[in-house]
């Protein structure tokens, strides 16, 4: 092999380590407390959804619906 292709291979191969140790670093972070707050927080905002339109009725509550909780979630800083 020439030094080109070595270089090449050993850049590819830094990378994919790099990459690696980056994705196990995030997922390590969301196990932390950051999908935990996220996952309290929906359940508030469900219950809220479920508090000021308790009923499913097609079309018109529907989209009540959805426009209460993505308020909530906004609100706490959060997307919906």
């Amino acid at each position: 092999m020439s030094i080109a292709n070595t270089r090449s291979t050993l850049l590819v191969a830094a990378l994919s380590v790099l990459a690696f140790a980056w994705q196990a670093g995030t997922a390590e972070a969301a196990k932390k407390g950051g999908s935990s707050k996220r996952d309290a927080q929906i359940e508030q905002c469900l219950m809220k959804v479920n508090a000021e339109a308790p009923v499913v009725v097609p079309e018109g509550t529907r989209n009540r619906r959805i426009q209460i909780y993505k308020d909530c979630m906004v609100s706490a800083g959060m997307r919906p």
